[in-house]
């Protein structure tokens, strides 16, 4: 007699999900990949279009030109209007070295396209994916659900680090404007760098070592950029790897949507800094918000001049639950195995007209 327990586990597990997340990301027969990648196919010109390093590359290149041009038109039209219509000698007035200078803020909205750009580049142009599933316009609404997540998970984190007193509300500025931090922190690193992370880096690892190859390499690539930062550590830099570089790489496996990522991110740095005063990933000085609070106790509770992330409460908290993630995933049979183990699959699943069988997971879905 077969056990009808697993199935039913397995039924419970996918309305978690849906409710949770979103649809369970379908798992294609034919090349055993999720729809936000193309078809895999083996033949010599579109093996060349479809290499991870090529696409990699061309997005790299794409971005930086139209971040480039784009930005450089924005700037001059800004010019342009500022200094009534000063024509090219307009560009010589224009500085950006103040981040919450207009200028500076102009030309975040020039590296938001830049980067936009050339994602859709790589996937409608060298990918064949017209309607890229990952970025829809059926699913913006998943930015308000990323929103509501993150924002939950700051404040839990926030919470406890209260309970051991190491942050305590002083007073409320209602004097803050948020407008530059919410362009620079939210929006920009929002889009940016999901796109960047998630959407190129950790994707196309994913074709070549599987989801979990993908999601480790990518979070480590993603914590150690911000060891760079004015206040960066090596410490702040791991943490930033456990906690958010595997969350959101796993946020992105369990949805196959950037929707929610960018909405992840954006409340992510914006509850940190301008809602609960927080600085964000050791960009050094003294960082503006709504809550003014007070900061005490060890550096490992409250994370010190790095800020939040570099506490030991977030590390724990988020990233067993990045972890929790995934082990759903790998139960639920939605992590891409890597590219060398889908060749053996797919070989021993062909029928004798050389076609992939259907699955199982393909009778669910359908």
């Amino acid at each position: 007699m077969i056990d009808p327990q697993p199935s039913v586990r397995e039924h419970r597990m996918r309305t978690m999900h849906a409710r949770l997340l979103g649809a369970v990301p379908r798992v294609r027969a034919d090349d055993l990949m999720t729809e936000d990648h193309p078809i895999r196919r083996f033949d010599a010109p579109r093996r060349l279009r479809f290499n991870p390093w090529l696409r990699a590359a061309a997005f790299l290149g794409t971005m930086v030109v139209a971040t480039f041009l784009i930005g450089g038109v924005l700037l001059l039209a800004f010019a342009m209007f500022t200094s009534g219509g000063g024509g090219l000698d307009s560009l010589t007035s224009i500085k950006t070295s103040d981040q919450s200078s207009p200028e500076a803020l102009i030309s975040l909205f020039g590296e938001i396209a830049g980067a936009i750009v050339a994602y859709l580049v790589v996937v409608i142009a060298m990918e064949g994916r017209r309607t890229p599933v990952e970025l829809s316009p059926s699913r913006a609404f998943d930015l308000v659900r990323g929103a509501v997540v993150a924002f939950v998970c700051i404040a839990v984190c926030i919470g406890i680090i209260a309970l051991f007193g190491g942050y305590r509300i002083v007073s409320f500025n209602a004097a803050y404007s948020p407008w530059a931090d919410l362009i620079m922190l939210g929006l920009t690193a929002g889009v940016v760098e999901e796109i960047t992370m998630r959407g190129i880096l950790l994707r196309l690892l994913e074709e070549a070592i599987g989801s979990w190859g993908a999601v480790v390499v990518s979070a480590l690539v993603f914590g150690l950029l911000h060891v760079s930062n004015p206040d960066g550590t090596l410490w702040g830099g791991i943490a930033i790897t456990i906690e958010a570089g595997l969350l959101f790489g796993a946020i992105y496996l369990a949805t196959r949507s950037l929707w929610w990522c960018i909405g992840f991110h954006f409340m992510w740095n914006v509850a940190e800094g301008p809602i609960f005063g927080s600085i964000v990933s050791g960009r050094g000085g003294v960082q503006q918000s709504w809550l003014i609070a007070q900061w005490q106790g060890p550096e490992l509770l409250t994370g010190g001049s790095f800020g939040l992330e570099a506490s030991i409460v977030p590390v724990v908290l988020l990233g067993a639950l990045a972890i929790a993630v995934l082990v759903h995933l790998q139960r639920l049979g939605r992590m891409i195995e890597p590219v060398w183990i889908q060749c053996r699959r797919l070989a021993s699943n062909l029928d004798p007209a050389g076609n992939a069988a259907a699955s199982q997971d393909d009778a669910i879905q359908k």
